[in-house]
């Protein structure tokens, strides 16, 4: 099968290989590409700037980014022929840490995890690839290939979750919130402070083009560097 891959560390040395297909000791589902994501990560990766390839391996399947197809999967395991899902990035340590065993591996503390196409796993631009059967959710087909973008909404979901954590520690009742940045991880920032309820405003250097245009979409409130109003904080 085809994947695109990379040698750790080596600028420029992306291309397009044939490799085997994927071990079932790597999980008992396997599963159809349907799309993958490519994010700033992916670039870094490509640019050599980091990247651990799996151990016994030179190059590294990319893609962390994921939505794919059950084709095989164990009886009794969850999962059907036809099911849809994203897989997750992060798997925990061996050890593991405190905070691996409580499966918040995204806090892990000792720096044992491994990231599919990032840290020792491959990832999955790849025409199949295997995950076990708890790694992974399912998603309404009906999503389509939005459902590739349930990765790196999660990551604007767990700052959320962790800002009104902190918040709640107190009273605490904030109507107002300000997103700095309004690439996609800001975007989606705004989209969930909205959904929340927030008078949300986004700031960014770009004046006019794509950014303004979608904040707005949204329903928010776009604030370029020239624009931005005296006194505004992160949440208010």
């Amino acid at each position: 099968m085809r994947a695109l891959t990379i040698i750790p560390g080596k600028r420029g040395s992306v291309r397009l290989d044939d490799v085997p297909e994927p071990n079932p000791k790597e999980g008992s589902v396997l599963v159809q590409t349907v799309a993958v994501g490519v994010c700033g990560t992916d670039h870094e990766l490509i640019n050599g700037d980091y990247g651990w390839a799996p151990p016994g391996q030179e190059r590294l399947i990319l893609g962390h980014e994921s939505l794919g197809r059950v084709l095989e999967a164990p009886t009794g395991s969850g999962w059907e022929p036809g099911d849809h899902l994203v897989a997750f990035v992060r798997r925990p340590d061996p050890v593991p840490c405190p905070q691996c065993a409580a499966d918040e591996w995204d806090m892990c503390t000792n720096g044992r995890y491994t990231e599919h196409g990032i840290k020792g796993l491959d990832g999955f631009m790849s025409e199949r690839f295997r995950v076990p059967p708890d790694a992974a959710i399912k998603v309404d087909a009906s999503l389509g290939k939005h459902a590739v973008l349930i990765e790196p909404i999660s990551v604007a979901a767990k700052a959320w979750d962790h800002v009104e954590r902190i918040g709640s520690r107190s009273r605490w009742e904030p109507k107002r919130a300000l997103v700095t940045g309004a690439g996609p991880l800001g975007l989606f920032a705004v989209l969930l402070g909205m959904q929340r309820g927030f008078d949300m405003h986004s700031l960014d250097v770009v004046e006019e083009g794509q950014k303004p245009e979608l904040v707005r979409e949204l329903g928010a409130t776009y604030h370029s560097g020239t624009s931005r109003r005296p006194g505004m904080t992160s949440t208010s």
